[in-house]
């Protein structure tokens, strides 16, 4: 039987929708904790998502963006999430 990390579990979501997507998180209480950006990564490297800084991550995948939003939750943390569209100023 395969363990498969929460990273994976959480983008087994087959709901995608095409976009940019921008997560805002924040650890109130504590640090993350350090499986949180493996984690991340993980995400990252499947889907191309990136942060933008510290706790800003962007994607053009909704099924990235919820991972996202769902390991923030399971690490104890808060996020919102953002449709954006591109505009050219």
């Amino acid at each position: 039987m395969v363990n498969h990390s929460i990273a994976h579990q959480l983008l087994d979501d087959r709901d995608d929708e095409a976009g940019q997507w921008i997560i805002v998180y924040d650890f109130i209480e504590n640090k993350p904790n350090p499986n949180f950006w493996a984690n991340l990564k993980r995400v990252s490297e499947t889907h191309g998502g990136s942060l933008i800084q510290y706790s800003v991550y962007k994607t053009g995948s909704l099924r990235e963006a919820k991972a996202v939003k769902g390991l923030v939750k399971h690490y104890g943390g808060e996020a919102i999430v953002f449709r954006c569209v591109e505009s050219n100023i």
